[in-house]
């Protein structure tokens, strides 16, 4: 089934078909999976959480160097070549149309026999990055003698190892937990294995008459699954097993076991390595188990990590590893369970040396804590921890300034925007993984600049794109289904593709993309009232602008909330969509239609002045956040951060305002994170009158976590506690220092698409030096200035094909 028809209209490509007409001028490339067919266990059965192990035999007269396999799974895959793990990891997609990988295994391939091994997973759950769809696996393997294609010489049979069906859920966002028995792991991807009677071949005949998606290749690159993450036992003891019922949940049993210290030498068997891996492994004395509780070990990764869970030790059949991971040890312990929220897994050991990685999904955090039970002989521990999983960028941004404070915020701020890149941007890698509009344009935004990485943005827009609903608004995330969405969102993705075609020169993207742009916006000043849009009412919204006191909807969220009571305008909602218009102005500019363009700018004119007129309150000199509803009188440092960035203040009001905004006890409620991206902006228009508190503001807090030992930027500054005690110290949105130390310190900015014509104006103000490199499509810009004694001096080095604008910016006209 093609999945053009009910979303994509004629003048906007469906995502399976947008690559190929871009690059070969309206051609589609062969499907090299078109003659492979899908299968799975027992008919295509679409029962939750299975785990279904398939295995094909097969013989070749030479070995095949350049050999491909191109696969594709609804939910997850795993695979092995003669024993030898190949790759693993679906992209994150729609299940009408789903994305095929093209994995090279030439170099696992041998003359004579051969057999590939592929664990697949199907979710059968809607989360924040996956929506239901038909289990499936489908692959074709070529080599330059033949080609090995899923259908009736796959044999399959369900794991025997991992538990299927109904588990505790990790988080509504991430999905299910698991369990494994590596008991039942009977050595199935090795070569000389032979398969007994559980193994069925899959019937193509008896196969269901079913609709399968279309397929489309891999629109960015295939993560890298790197090697093992150094891990050390910071603390270790014995623990006593509180009430542990038959269908009592892992993390919730880890989060009451009593824990008591012990010292290392009471625990360990002399000449063992706290520090992991570890050749000679780490042997835990045998007496210090007992019927109803163990020993538990505490390892530190030393910073936070993103990877696939990996054990190696040597134990007896039946002892019980419960594992949890987290990012901090607030609670003298890995916080396993919160509100609901499960971190733990339950690993039961198979007899002897054993290895074992869990690949059907990414943990994060820093640190292991595992619980250890049923040892009557012999437990050693070779490795615990993560294996680093990564997309694969390089840091061709360069920042360096005199402060070694400031040099430090940048290199972590990096590290949390690479920690948060998987398959598409991801708000957190622990908790959610989830993409969000906001954090990804904060990710993108500063990405362009440490990374200068355009595809990857530009495939997590195409996914917002898809989630586009009847009423103009996208999905919370993508993919996924939800019942609710936060409208302010929407309007910053339209934002996010305006700013990647200024930063990319992506204009074929750009292309693609102005359909949905002009649907929503037709959509939404069909709602213009009185020259305000109206604010949704129902339930269906989450009217989020901030998660400060009075904009973060809290009520919404509310099991019997049934939506605002009366007609209101919000400021916020407004000041976003102003942005968005004048967004998709530029945009539709560039791709030509100037009618749209012009429109578009002349609405956002009198949306302006029609919020200025509405919200602005003269006896506060600030603008209100909401007009109507039940709500109060609300002021915010966010909507005054909004009016200022969308030049709806008018000028003779806007330094006033922007001194207000500065100021430390201004009677606003103050912005967090994330959303000081905007404060920001609107000081740093006045650069040399507010640079230093701008920079002294990040300092303070992007310093505040280094000093509280982060090595990842959080959520908000509450850290850990925040929400309940499940917030996140790993958060896409906080790298936001990047995008200004660049930006603003080096002061390089896209005037016209792709940096063709860029600016510079940096903020002296702030230090008497800086350098660095910015990457563009047309190569390295090289920026080094200073203050000196005879003035200001300024080196710039800009590839061919890019100009500086020596002269001030023109105001954007659309119909030029």
């Amino acid at each position: 089934m093609n999945g053009s028809g009910k979303r994509w209209g004629q003048d906007y490509p469906a995502p399976s078909e947008w690559k190929a007409m871009v690059e070969n001028g309206g051609s589609s490339t062969m499907n090299p999976l078109e003659k492979s067919v899908w299968i799975w266990s027992d008919g295509g059965c679409d029962n939750v959480n299975q785990y279904v192990e398939f295995r094909h035999e097969f013989t070749l007269s030479n070995a095949s160097e350049h050999a491909q396999l191109y696969i594709s799974a609804d939910s997850e895959y795993a695979v092995w070549i003669n024993g030898r793990f190949a790759d693993s990891g679906q992209y994150d997609d729609f299940p009408d149309h789903k994305a095929y990988d093209g994995l090279p295994i030439g170099h696992l391939l041998q003359q004579g026999e051969n057999v590939l091994c592929i664990l697949a997973y199907y979710q059968g759950v809607n989360s924040f990055q996956y929506i239901k769809g038909r289990p499936g696996l489908i692959y074709a393997l070529e080599t330059e003698e033949m080609t090995i294609r899923s259908g009736s010489d796959a044999s399959y049979r369900q794991s025997p190892a991992y538990t299927s069906g109904q588990m505790p859920m990790s988080t509504a966002q991430l999905g299910f937990t698991f369990e494994y028995d590596a008991a039942h792991n009977d050595r199935w991807i090795e070569s000389g294995y032979r398969m007994s009677g559980e193994w069925k071949r899959f019937d193509t005949v008896a196969a269901p008459d079913a609709i399968y998606p279309s397929l489309y290749e891999r629109p960015i690159r295939k993560l890298d699954v790197k090697n093992r993450c150094r891990s050390h036992v910071t603390t270790q003891g014995v623990y006593e097993r509180q009430n542990a019922g038959a269908d009592a949940i892992v993390a919730e049993l880890m989060q009451c076991d009593y824990l008591s210290h012990r010292l290392s030498r009471s625990l360990f068997e002399v000449g063992g390595s706290l520090s992991l891996p570890s050749s000679e492994g780490l042997s835990i004395r045998p007496g210090m188990f007992h019927e109803n509780g163990g020993v538990y070990l505490v390892l530190d990764m030393k910073r936070e990590e993103c990877g696939f869970l990996e054990l190696e030790l040597d134990a007896e059949e039946g002892v019980v590893l419960d594992i949890a991971h987290g990012e901090h040890l607030d609670d003298l312990r890995v916080r396993a369970s919160v509100r609901g929220k499960h971190f733990a897994t339950r690993y039961r050991c198979g007899k002897g040396r054993q290895t074992f990685t869990h690949y059907m999904k990414r943990w994060a955090g820093r640190y292991l804590q595992l619980h250890i039970s049923g040892v009557t002989e012999k437990f050693v521990l070779y490795y615990a921890g993560l294996r680093a999983v990564e997309y694969p960028v390089q840091n061709k941004g360069e920042f360096c300034c005199p402060d070694r404070l400031h040099r430090k915020i940048e290199q972590v701020a990096v590290r949390t925007l690479h920690l948060c890149m998987h398959e598409h941007y991801e708000d957190t890698p622990w908790r959610e993984q989830a993409l969000y509009a906001m954090d990804s344009r904060n990710q993108a935004l500063c990405g362009y600049y440490c990374f200068g990485e355009y595809d990857f943005p530009a495939a997590s827009n195409r996914l917002f794109g898809e989630g586009l609903k009847e009423d103009g608004f996208l999905e919370l995330t993508a993919p996924a289904r939800s019942p609710f969405t936060i409208p302010s969102f929407s309007f910053i993705w339209i934002v996010q593709l305006e700013e990647h075609l200024l930063y990319s020169g992506d204009i074929g993207q750009a292309g693609v993309m102005i359909g949905t742009v002009i649907r929503m916006m037709e959509k939404h000043m069909g709602n213009i009232r009185n020259g305000l849009l109206l604010t949704p009412g129902s339930s269906s919204y989450w009217n989020f602008y901030d998660w400060e006191r009075g904009l973060n909807g809290a009520s919404a969220t509310a099991p019997d909330y049934k939506g605002l009571q009366g007609t209101r305008f919000d400021a916020p909602l407004n000041l976003f969509f102003v942005m968005a218009l004048e967004a998709a102005g530029r945009m539709a500019h560039a791709c030509g239609n100037r009618m749209a363009a012009r429109h578009y700018q002349e609405t956002a004119d009198g949306v302006k002045a029609a919020i200025h007129e509405a919200f602005w309150d003269s006896a506060a000199r600030a603008y209100r956040t909401y007009l109507g509803g039940t709500e109060g009188e609300h002021y915010a440092e966010l909507t005054q951060s909004l009016a200022l960035c969308a030049r709806a203040c008018p000028e003779p009001l806007a330094a006033p305002l922007r001194k207000r905004l500065s100021g430390r006890d201004n009677g606003l409620v103050p912005v967090t994170l994330s959303y000081a991206l905007f404060k920001f902006k609107a000081l740093l228009d006045e650069p040399e009158a507010y640079g230093q508190m701008v920079f002294d503001a990040i300092a303070d807090d992007w310093g505040h976590m280094l000093y509280s030992g982060a090595t990842s930027f959080w959520e908000t500054k509450e850290g850990a506690e925040a929400f309940g005690q499940a917030g996140s110290l790993c958060h896409g949105w906080s790298a936001i220092p990047v995008y200004f130390y660049y930006a603003y310190i080096l002061g390089v900015k896209p005037v016209e698409p792709g940096f063709r014509v860029f600016r510079i104006e940096p903020v002296i103000s702030v230090f008497h030096q800086a350098e660095g490199r910015i990457p563009t499509p047309y190569g390295v810009i090289r920026v080094e200035w200073k203050q000196t004694k005879d003035g200001f001096v300024l080196n710039l080095e800009h590839p061919e094909g890019t100009t500086r604008q020596q002269s001030e910016p023109k105001p954007f006209d659309p119909g030029a």
